[in-house]
């Protein structure tokens, strides 16, 4: 008698294949049987008739690890199908810990606090703090001490509070870094310490790391050069670990940072795999060329074109490369649909917007404002890094609804006004006027061309929240929301964005991503296999992704199994917490 029977389903398996109706047994958490199974018996049975039941979907770039043990249930990504995640992305993971703790977009609350700065700077997504000083704030927040040290400890720890779904971990070379060198790492590794962190990167894979991830665009991870790279990635090749790599491509991001050639970037990271003989994963692609004016989609076809050609070459090559890919223009972790977030600091400095404002009507207020804007001094807003900013703002909510749907340029010509200026206006007529950003350097089309691709998968960049979520609204102080991708972006790629063939959508977010991996048993519907399934009513499956107030589950996602267990039933979260660490295994 099997446990668990779903019947009448329509099975797109992850393999490429034709779709086909089956029916399917499922006893000890594993897929036993496939096929016709009208006399079989079981504990349960789903009728899956009308449904299309796929694998669990896998999101390959992910930083859910830095708040999984406050949300366990991983409703966010459950109910937009993903069963399984790559945590530990650009450099950063929550092990092992040392005397300083290296923060994140999901932190900002807790680390503003704790930071002496008077101009929190929300795109500076790195920062330290004392790891003494912040674990009280977590336990307080979130509801748990940060009280362990090794890699193998904090497995250990997620295994233990329990998870809804699957973990795939990987070492933060940043954090193994700043905690040998201290903030301050801004210099080559002596021998002497490159001998301290090996051991460190080989006890993370033996407990179970699938390999290391690096970010390149922010402290300290920037200070590492390409010799140091190539030399501490060797650490990975005894255990076939996975070069993960936020690549360079905008420089540090502080005031204007120095110009450089963002191919380069995915060049050293496809030289390094090259040479090591390692397995690269090329982290969140984007354009490797700067497209001016970005609105061309002839242009941004062309450039993201041209940057798979250079990805092509180096795998004919012999490169083993993949990469991953964010399934909208909004980038990832967090957005900012309020207007006023441009002007974070000033209003921080102010005390909260009503003074800001008021000081927003003094000609000097604004001219000290443009002149930090335009010197190039603020990262967020900088028309020497993106000169066709005021083209990637569009207005999405206002109470003077002729400036709905139309750009700050747009609305600048028609004010008959300079954009900065322009904005200063939009501010006084709506304090809360509301805004879609592009922030991710592409369109849409140039995000379609890299998803075709035969390496290419997807990876959402978010955290796993709930819909009340752990970021904080201030109405003194406007602030960040998660990304829409935290709760659709998965079925944003499924229903918008996916391949002529459903089974080869399907294919890209289960079995491609689990053949990267390595995995044995997971990412394909195939007897012998984990129970990691979806039930998709294919009719009404909709993304309801909402720029303004991202918190809203898709629909369409009915059930949810991983290891055999309903993790969500009818569209409900059914309080399971079948799920753990997948650790690595030797290939």
């Amino acid at each position: 008698m099997y446990d668990l029977i779903i019947r009448n389903g329509f099975i797109v398996d992850g393999t490429g294949r034709d779709g086909y109706p089956a029916d399917i047994g499922i006893e000890g958490g594993r897929i036993r049987q496939i096929g016709g199974l009208s006399e079989a018996e079981a504990v349960r049975e789903i009728d899956a008739a009308g449904r299309t039941v796929t694998p669990g979907f896998i999101d390959m770039h992910s930083h859910a690890d830095q708040t999984i043990l406050a949300y366990p249930q991983m409703e966010s990504m459950l109910h937009q199908g993903i069963t399984t995640f790559v945590g530990c992305q650009c450099g950063q993971s929550n092990a092992p810990i040392g005397p300083y703790w290296l923060g994140n977009q999901a932190d900002f609350d807790l680390l503003v606090s704790l930071i002496p700065k008077v101009y929190p700077d929300m795109y500076a997504e790195d920062y330290w703090v004392y790891t003494k000083d912040i674990a009280p704030l977590i336990e307080q927040e979130r509801g748990y001490r940060p009280d362990w040290r090794s890699f193998g400890e904090w497995l250990d720890r997620i295994d233990r509070c329990g998870l809804s779904g699957n973990i795939i971990t990987l070492l933060g070379y940043s954090t193994i870094r700043m905690n040998l060198t201290g903030p301050d790492g801004n210099h080559r590794l002596s021998e002497e310490e490159k001998e301290k962190l090996r051991p460190q990167i080989r006890e993370a894979l033996e407990a179970g790391a699938f390999g290391m991830s690096v970010g390149l665009d922010y402290e300290p991870g920037i200070f590492s050069d390409t010799a140091e790279l190539m030399e501490m990635t060797r650490e990975l090749k005894p255990y076939e670990g996975i070069y993960f790599t936020h690549w360079r491509k905008t420089g540090l991001r502080s005031g204007t940072p120095k110009k450089q050639k963002k191919i380069d970037g995915i060049r050293e990271t496809l030289e390094i795999g090259l040479q090591n003989e390692l397995q690269t994963e090329i982290s969140h692609l984007s354009t490797g060329y700067d497209v001016f004016p970005a609105d061309d989609d002839y242009m941004q076809v062309a450039a993201a074109e041209r940057t798979l050609q250079v990805i092509d070459s180096y795998l004919e090559r012999g490169a083993r490369s993949h990469f991953d890919v964010i399934p909208n223009t909004t980038g990832g972790t967090m957005i900012y649909p309020d207007l006023i977030t441009l002007f974070r600091p000033w209003y921080y400095l102010s005390g909260g917007i009503a003074l800001f404002l008021k000081n927003l009507r003094g000609k000097d207020y604004r001219e000290m404002i443009a002149a930090e804007i335009y010197g190039g001094r603020y990262f967020t807003l900088n028309p020497r890094i993106n000169p066709d900013w005021d083209e990637g703002i569009t207005v999405l909510q206002c109470r003077e609804a002729q400036y709905v749907g139309r750009t700050i340029q747009e609305i600048a010509r028609g004010m008959g006004r300079e954009s900065l200026e322009a904005v200063f206006e939009l501010l006084l007529i709506d304090p809360a006027v509301k805004i879609f950003r592009a922030t991710h350097s592409m369109n849409i089309h140039a995000v379609h061309t890299y998803l075709k691709h035969p390496e290419a998968t997807v990876g959402n960049d978010t955290f796993v929240f709930d819909l009340q979520s752990t970021c904080k609204q201030i109405p003194t102080h406007p602030g960040r929301l998660p990304n829409p991708n935290t709760y659709c972006g998965f079925v944003k790629f499924v229903t918008e964005l996916g391949m002529p063939r459903l089974e080869d959508t399907i294919r890209k977010i289960t079995g491609k991503p689990a053949e990267i991996l390595g995995l044995s048993d997971r990412g394909l519907i195939r007897e012998g296999y984990r129970a990691d399934l979806l039930l998709l009513d294919m009719e009404r499956l909709h993304a309801c992704e909402n720029l303004i107030d991202p918190r809203v589950y898709p629909t369409g996602v009915e059930s949810v199994l991983v290891n055999g267990v309903l993790v969500l039933e009818n569209g409900k979260h059914t309080g399971a917490r079948p799920g753990g660490v997948i650790r690595r295994q030797s290939r």
